[in-house]
């Protein structure tokens, strides 16, 4: 699955890619509220990205971290949002790479 980004998305909102539960269903002030999964970037050069509960983006991020799920170098995400950034201004021509 893809986006007009060209973002390819490893999995669904349905359910985490770690731990493979759907999004979590908590009871606040008595009404029944789902607290959604995250985006999680496995790479940023080619866009990839997981789906993942908050808590296991902390693990995915821990010590140690989950090297499977962190497929990027020092700076990617740098790089990539102020990319991003340009492209949203307008600042950026559609021919131009990463």
């Amino acid at each position: 699955m893809t986006d007009s980004w060209n973002a390819e998305y490893l999995n669904s909102r349905e359910q985490c890619i770690i731990c493979f539960q759907s999004p979590h269903i908590e009871q606040m002030n008595g009404v029944l509220a789902a607290t959604p999964l995250i985006k999680h970037h496995v790479t940023y050069f080619p866009e990839k990205i997981a789906f993942v509960h908050y808590e296991c983006h902390k693990k995915i991020h821990g010590d140690p971290p989950i090297a499977l799920w962190i497929q990027y170098a020092e700076g990617d995400s740098r790089k990539f949002y102020t990319i991003k950034s340009e492209k949203e201004n307008g600042q950026v021509d559609s021919k131009d790479k990463a």
